[in-house]
């Protein structure tokens, strides 16, 4: 069973929370300032993190990810363990069933800070895998960025 953890933070926990958090080596940020667009490898970086309006850290074993709402980060984390510092909502996971689809990233518009995208898959197309949770109607009602890989 995933967990779906989440909660509202001042913005001070919220660069706390992230600081404390144990990101694997492989997690991608993608976070937007009004001044900055990141789309890079995952470093620390507390006072871009405290600028953004919203962003993900993700990787195979989870997504954390949050958007400004009014004064206050609202923060959401899904993945495989559980996310110390958010509330537990996992029990509204318990009759989604998962389905994984992809996203093709084109090489268009592409400036120095993404080309380690193209470092990391040479020469090949990039498809960013996305973890959809479905009702049983088929519904996503929630989803994830899960990994990016060459497209074959």
């Amino acid at each position: 069973m995933p967990y779906l953890c989440a909660n509202d933070l001042a913005v001070d926990d919220f660069t706390k929370l992230v600081r404390n958090s144990s990101f694997p080596g492989e997690a991608i940020l993608m976070a937007f300032s009004p001044a900055e667009a990141r789309f890079i490898p995952f470093e620390s970086d507390e006072t871009f993190l405290a600028e953004t309006d919203q962003g993900r850290i993700f990787s195979p074993e989870g997504e954390f990810k949050w958007r400004r709402v009014g004064g206050k980060m609202r923060t959401v984390y899904l993945g495989n363990e559980p996310f110390d510092g958010l509330e537990n909502h996992s029990e509204e996971m318990d009759t989604l069933t998962s389905e994984q689809t992809e996203i093709i990233l084109w090489r268009i518009g592409i400036d120095r800070k993404t080309n380690w995208i193209y470092k990391k898959f040479p020469g090949k197309y990039v498809v960013l895998v996305v973890e959809k949770w479905l009702d049983s109607s088929g519904l996503a009602r929630f989803s994830r960025y899960h990994h990016l890989r060459e497209m074959s």
